[in-house]
């Protein structure tokens, strides 16, 4: 009984690993990321935003770091 319940914890560790990798993946697979569509959306509006803002967001959200660290 305790080999069986051991097992069923690796596989479940297995498959949340590989679940989240998987939407990981759906996520980046679009084109441009969620500050792209944030900016555009502020320029839309009228509000205009500067370079140091940019790079501001960026670090704020993650995206300056390469792919296997966000």
């Amino acid at each position: 009984m305790t080999s069986y319940i051991i097992r069923r914890f690796l596989y479940m560790i297995i498959t949340l690993l590989a679940v989240s990798v998987v939407a990981f993946i759906i996520i980046q697979l679009p084109p441009g990321d969620y500050l792209t569509t944030l900016i555009e959306n502020l320029r839309a509006s009228g509000i205009e935003i500067d370079e140091e803002m940019i790079r501001s967001l960026e670090k704020q959200y993650g995206l300056d770091l390469p792919l296997h660290a966000q």
